[in-house]
């Protein structure tokens, strides 16, 4: 299995096709085929916030 990083702010910015492109998208045009299926009752069970980590803010003091 090969891991593959990088740092966002390496990523090239979208370009106003791709960003056309992906506003255009409709619902029944996304293929969730390899997503199972979730329920009223899978929901019920969540937890807001559970991976939610709040950003570090830097400090300094003069």
């Amino acid at each position: 299995m090969t891991t593959v990083s990088f740092k966002l702010s390496d990523a090239k910015p979208w370009t106003a096709e791709e960003l056309k492109r992906i506003k255009n998208i409709r619902d029944e045009d996304i293929d969730y085929s390899d997503i199972p299926p979730t329920t009223p009752e899978d929901w019920k069970k969540g937890i807001r916030g559970k991976f939610d980590r709040p950003a570090e803010k830097s400090v300094s003091r003069k």
